[in-house]
């Protein structure tokens, strides 16, 4: 009996904490602050490691101002190397450079460099989190309260998607010349290498990868940067259950808003592609059958939102499907489906 109890209440508590990991996304341009895309965008939620975007911009903002050089160095107290990993694990008393340290906070997401940077530029922890709730109401940041500058769990550490889509905006319009930082896949300290969270780096040379995070409390998120002809697209998810699941998702998005302003242009000059890709998502003898599905499937799969569903008669079946150019995208579309047991067919036009 008490071990029923026991499990009980521990299936009680993980879902508790998983309920709390709500799905949030935003994607738009950095530097005019256009949205494309948003769901959930002002929905409060653990910012995980996506905190350290804030820390990050402290640290370039002293550096401008000439309060620090890449140079000085850092030295790691007894709370600094007492922090939970991620770390580097200094011992107290030894020291990084400024330099090193903002490698160790986009790369490692290193949380003992993050106390650390703190009681350097404060003088504390509590007096740098001052700073960045100060800064982060300067910049506009509504839905924000920083509670530590690392953003290990914290009931008081809450964001939103949006919130940090301004704030990676502002760092990328403030300080453009830290920007190769975060292309960075791997550094080297005291003959240890550390390589990058953010495998989307690996795998594609036009991301600038800002910032992952992870807490089982938020989930998976992500902030993103890439750059195609000088053209800058900026996308922020919440809520994964995997950083497969956020790098697919994050990416299919980046992909679909990537090249919006050429299609805007160009809306007037084409129809139908030329080849395109059916996705059939359901069958029904009403129609009444039908249009319930589709507002099923756009309530459970957010981003199906965005392609408009059409209903065509069959026979004596009412068939619901949408139209993509792209047979990667209608595959990847209709294997997320599958994911939540829902059926669907690709199909070439």
């Amino acid at each position: 009996m008490i071990k029923i109890i026991l499990i009980f209440t521990f299936v009680i508590v993980n879902l508790s904490q998983l309920s709390l990991a709500k799905i949030a996304s935003v994607i738009g341009n950095p530097i005019t602050n256009e949205l494309y895309f948003e769901v959930n965008k002002n929905t409060k939620n653990y910012p995980a490691s996506l905190t350290k975007i804030m820390t990050l911009f402290i640290v370039f903002n002293e550096l401008n101002k000439n309060n620090l050089n890449l140079d000085d160095k850092i030295v790691f107290s007894k709370k600094a190397n007492q922090q939970q990993p991620s770390k580097l694990n200094i011992p107290q008393g030894k020291s990084i450079t400024v330099d090193q340290a903002i490698d160790a906070l986009i790369i490692k997401s290193a949380n003992d460099v993050a106390i650390a940077v703190a009681e350097k530029i404060s003088g504390s922890e509590k007096a740098f989190v001052k700073k960045m709730n100060l800064l982060a109401k300067e910049i506009g940041l509504k839905d924000t309260y920083f509670a530590n500058p690392h953003g290990l769990p914290n009931k008081s550490n809450l964001s939103s998607a949006n919130d940090i889509f301004i704030l990676s905006s502002e760092l990328i319009k403030r300080y453009p010349e830290y920007l190769n930082r975060f292309k960075k896949k791997k550094f080297t300290i005291n003959g240890k290498t550390y390589k990058t969270h953010n495998t989307l780096l690996n795998k594609y040379d036009y991301y600038i990868g800002l910032k992952t995070g992870y807490i089982r409390k938020s989930g998976f998120q992500i902030s993103l940067l890439s750059k195609i002809d000088d053209k800058y697209l900026l996308g922020v998810y919440f809520g994964g259950n995997s950083a497969r699941e956020r790098n697919n998702k994050i990416h299919f998005l980046m992909n679909k808003y990537q090249n919006k302003k050429y299609k805007k242009e160009n809306i007037y000059k084409s129809t139908k592609p030329t080849n395109y890709y059916v996705v059939e998502t359901s069958s029904f003898k009403k129609i009444s059958d039908s249009k319930k599905h589709i507002f099923l499937l756009q309530k459970k799969m957010f981003f199906l939102r965005d392609h408009y569903h059409h209903i065509k008669k069959k026979g004596v079946f009412f068939v619901s499907f949408f139209e993509i150019d792209s047979l990667s995208k209608a595959k990847f579309l209709c294997n997320e489906m599958k994911k939540e047991k829902l059926d669907c067919i690709v199909k070439a036009n």
